[in-house]
């Protein structure tokens, strides 16, 4: 993690930060008892008015806020994605449950210095949480402070829950045997997708998430929650699809429940 960064400017980005997505709260909220359109993309992902809504919302605000800092989203072309300091965007994360209305999906806020995640911030509109934090800022979901705590021994893991994200995601990444190996081995799998499922195993509710086919909008702000809470945070594989186009195929979690899903797949 970038720990070497200044902690003013940091509190003072992940404080900015915090009240730019109170706003976008806000917007989804409101927009969610509407009748938005949504469509398929070239990629065959989906996308709603919602999206596009909260994603030029938080450009906007960041481009006040901080006008030298690079922006990657997921809806618009990158601008300055180079710089020093990145905002990184995925205005709503679990875009096909908010198209079937279903309130487990959120927003996502990375930053990144020199590549690196040094700042995350979850927000979970529909259920009022926001995971935020950073590199020795500590992680909070809302105003709760989070410490993971790792299981003793790996006796107590088969009690842990341990998440996969959806089926689908392992057959775009070409291993549907981790999915179907895990579900196989393990008691206690659930589906918990997408910034939902980060969430409940960055305040440790689940103890181990498996997520692959990610974006680093997916990603970043995870890894800097993850790290920053205690957790360990495994990127498997970094699969570059075309020149502009990377997924990442990553574990994260309580350190045993990580390490034991690694050696128990011979990652």
């Amino acid at each position: 993690m970038a720990t070497h960064l200044p902690e003013a400017r940091l509190r003072d980005a992940l404080a900015k930060a915090r009240a730019i997505l109170a706003e976008t709260r806000g917007l989804i909220v409101n927009a969610f008892q509407t009748d938005f359109d949504s469509r398929r993309k070239a990629d065959q992902s989906w996308v709603t008015d919602i999206d596009l809504a909260v994603e030029q919302l938080l450009r906007t605000r960041l481009q006040e806020q901080f006008p030298t800092y690079g922006l990657i989203g997921e809806e618009y072309d990158d601008q300055n994605a180079l710089a020093e300091f990145t905002w990184v965007i995925d205005p709503i994360d679990g875009t096909m449950n908010l198209r079937h209305r279903v309130p487990l999906f959120g927003t996502i806020l990375a930053l990144l210095y020199d590549g690196r995640p040094a700042l995350g911030l979850i927000d979970l509109p529909m259920l009022g949480r926001l995971y935020s934090g950073g590199a020795g800022l500590g992680v909070w979901c809302n105003d709760r402070p989070l410490r993971l705590a790792d299981v003793a021994d790996e006796s107590e893991i088969q009690s842990e829950i341990i998440s996969l994200g959806g089926r689908g995601q392992y057959i775009s990444a070409g291993v549907q045997h981790v999915f179907d190996e895990l579900m196989r081995l393990h008691l206690n799998v659930r589906t918990y997708g997408d910034c939902f499922g980060h969430g409940l195993t960055i305040e440790g509710a689940v103890g181990a998430m498996v997520d692959f086919d990610l974006r680093v909008w997916d990603v970043a702000a995870t890894q800097a929650l993850v790290e920053e809470a205690g957790g360990k945070f495994f990127c498997w594989r970094v699969r570059r699809v075309t020149p502009t186009h990377t997924r990442y195929d990553v574990i994260f979690g309580k350190p045993r429940v990580v390490d034991w899903i690694t050696r128990t797949l011979q990652f």
